[in-house]
């Protein structure tokens, strides 16, 4: 079956593109070589606040310092308090619908930043923490942690401007400890420990999730992969998340058929077959089981709410 062109992607390798021009020269200089970009807003095109439904093929670590509105991540709408992070995982759909302009800074990468193909170093653990961040609505910043992270944005920016050789490590590090810092903050704002072990293998589950989905449906294979039995892996999984992992395997599955919907004009049929259901009829009754609605009705609903058109 022919499937038609999916949600569009903003491309890191297009990035050095969207910079804006200042007397005749782009504001920022972007080697779309460099697997890593720090920015601001005003420095960028309209493009970094864009209002249409997109997806990034990079991962995107935003600081708002100011700026009024609503950020829409994968439909859930979150109300702009600045300072605040939002993180953005590799294919998420993300726009803005603002009532005033965003001032802060930005952080892009592709997923060979935080984990180099040649390296000795594991930095799994990194990623594992962005994924749990991005789940977040936001993490917020007070005039306590302000001066921490300003530091850290300081010592980001002077190594990026270096783009030595020996700029991709620091700049991990910087990154890291970013990470670290900001899930801490998260953690105590949960009022529990979620740095402990549990957690740690709960990351990971929800992290197989996202990566697999499409192909692997059963709990059972999650618990394999991860190394614990499927008990364990229900029981941890509903203490620390409220959820079964069925339910969370359902929601990663709904969360994509709602992106399909809203922003394609691919059929209910054909979305279905791209979710790897047999039976698309079957994959009806799924979504309505889940969410409610048909799929039709989902599609006209949110399109009418976000005034959405393909």
């Amino acid at each position: 079956m022919q499937i038609k062109e999916d949600i569009p992607f903003h491309l890191f390798s297009d990035t050095n593109k969207d910079v804006n021009i200042k007397d005749g020269h782009p504001a920022l200089s972007i080697d779309p070589n460099f697997p890593f970009i720090i920015t601001q807003f005003d420095l960028m095109s309209q493009k970094a606040q864009a209002t249409i439904p997109h997806r990034h093929d990079f991962y995107e670590i935003i600081f708002i310092e100011d700026g009024e509105g609503q950020h829409i991540i994968d439909y859930d709408s979150y109300e702009i308090k600045a300072p605040a992070f939002y993180f953005l995982s590799k294919g998420q759909i993300h726009f803005w619908k603002l009532k005033k302009g965003l001032q802060g800074k930005v952080l892009l990468f592709p997923r060979e930043f935080l984990i180099p193909p040649a390296t000795a170093f594991n930095h799994e653990g990194d990623l594992a923490i962005f994924n749990s961040l991005s789940k977040a609505p936001s993490v917020k910043i007070n005039n306590a942690n302000s001066p921490k992270v300003q530091e850290l944005f300081k010592g980001l920016n002077e190594e990026y401007l270096r783009k030595s050789d020996s700029s991709l490590s620091m700049l991990r590090a910087y990154v890291h400890i970013l990470l670290v810092s900001l899930f801490r903050i998260h953690a105590k704002e949960q009022n529990k420990d979620i740095l402990d072990t549990t957690n740690i293998m709960v990351r990971k589950f929800r992290q197989l999730v996202s990566e697999n989905y499409l192909t692997i449906r059963s709990v059972q294979e999650y618990a394999d992969l991860i190394g614990i039995s499927s008990t364990h892996l229900r029981d941890t999984v509903k203490n620390i998340t409220g959820y079964s992992p069925g339910q969370l395997l359902r929601q990663e599955i709904i969360f994509e058929a709602k992106r399909r919907l809203a922003n394609t004009e691919l059929t209910t049929a054909e979305i279905g077959y791209a979710l790897n259901f047999e039976d698309t009829s079957y994959f009806s009754r799924y979504f309505k089981r889940e969410t409610g609605q048909t799929p039709s009705n989902y599609r006209e609903e949110i399109r009418k709410k976000y005034q959405i058109t393909v």
